[in-house]
């Protein structure tokens, strides 16, 4: 009887152990399979005033903006202030850095930096 019982216990152990999640938290589909050609990102022609003036406000204004809910004191409301940062390569250092991503809640998708990034090849343009 005493074999018994600890030849179910054994067994229940194993089951359980194999109906336990495995998976990883970070892991995501671009990572696990490679990244999706049929899903090209177009960084053709970039426009301050409408794809990286889009993309800012969608990742960044809450920390960058003086009226944004975690104001860094680091404005880019403006052509002007996004600039400088863009030109000496910071911008494009920062949305990148895995180790201490922006915005800090994760780095924004593939497409947004690579457009930011033909932005600022291009001379971050005011257009």
């Amino acid at each position: 009887m005493k074999n018994f019982i600890a030849a179910s216990a054994l067994l229940l152990l194993l089951l359980g152990l194999m109906t336990t999640p495995t998976a990883c938290f970070y892991d995501n589909e671009e990572d696990l399979y490679g990244p999706d050609s049929t899903n090209t990102c177009d960084t053709a022609g970039m426009r301050y005033s409408v794809e990286i003036k889009k993309i800012l406000e969608d990742n960044c204004n809450s920390c960058h903006l003086p009226s944004g809910a975690t104001y860094s004191a680091i404005p880019y409301e403006t052509h002007a202030q996004l600039l400088e940062v863009a030109l000496n390569g910071k911008l494009v250092e920062r949305i990148n850095d895995q180790a201490s991503p922006m915005p800090e809640t994760g780095l924004m998708d593939k497409c947004s930096r690579q457009k930011i990034e033909a932005w600022v090849r291009a001379g971050a343009p005011n257009n």
